[in-house]
């Protein structure tokens, strides 16, 4: 089983390409949606109630996490952000444990991570595609989400690699996502066919 991770910055197209890979019929594992996930769990909102509640006011409602407020104080707080990295990840690498062994026939296996290189998860995977975008789509795409601001988007910003060329040794396939999704889809598709001899 092949493992292709998928990453880039915020708002740089993972869930675009996440979707064309999906519909060519493998399977991605979509950390995000994962968190997100893990943050409904009842020991993790205990663990997160019991490190933030007092930190926070109005974290938790009807045993819910507010997680705009959650993101607004850990985005701008780099010290709490680990704090809660340290409840969360290894509930998101267990699942992502249970997701190789569920798919381990698969000829090949797509993880969408934004924080790869951050969390210097790289040679834990065969491949890399990194997608890409200017600085000026980005945050034009970033500041449509819900419940997203322009400090909140900068202090994302911050935690994320600015791909300065390091990581460039790494990286099997870049993307602009910018590109016409004809193009796009393109890429992608030869891309496997070449890796996998499709």
């Amino acid at each position: 089983m092949i493992k292709i991770a998928i990453t880039g910055n915020i708002g740089s197209g993972k869930s675009t390409i996440t979707k064309i890979i999906r519909e060519l019929g493998f399977k991605v594992f979509d950390s995000d949606k994962e968190v997100k996930k893990a943050l409904t769990k009842k020991d993790l909102i205990n663990e997160i109630s019991n490190e933030f509640k007092s930190k926070i006011p109005g974290l938790i409602k009807r045993n819910t996490i507010d997680k705009a407020k959650l993101g607004e104080f850990v985005f701008s707080n780099p010290g709490e952000l680990k704090k809660l990295e340290q409840i969360v990840h290894p509930k998101v690498w267990e699942s992502k444990e249970k997701f190789f062994e569920k798919n381990c026939n698969e000829p090949a296996v797509f993880l969408d991570i934004p924080l790869l290189f951050e969390k210097k998860l790289q040679s834990k995977f065969d491949f890399i595609i990194r997608t890409l975008v200017s600085e000026e789509v980005q945050k034009k795409r970033v500041l449509k989400r819900k419940n997203m601001t322009n400090a909140k988007f900068n202090h994302i910003r911050k935690t994320q690699t600015d791909y300065s060329g390091v990581e460039d040794k790494f990286v099997s396939l870049d993307i602009n996502t910018e590109e016409d999704i004809k193009i796009v889809k393109k890429k992608v598709k030869n891309f496997l066919e070449k890796i996998l001899n499709l």
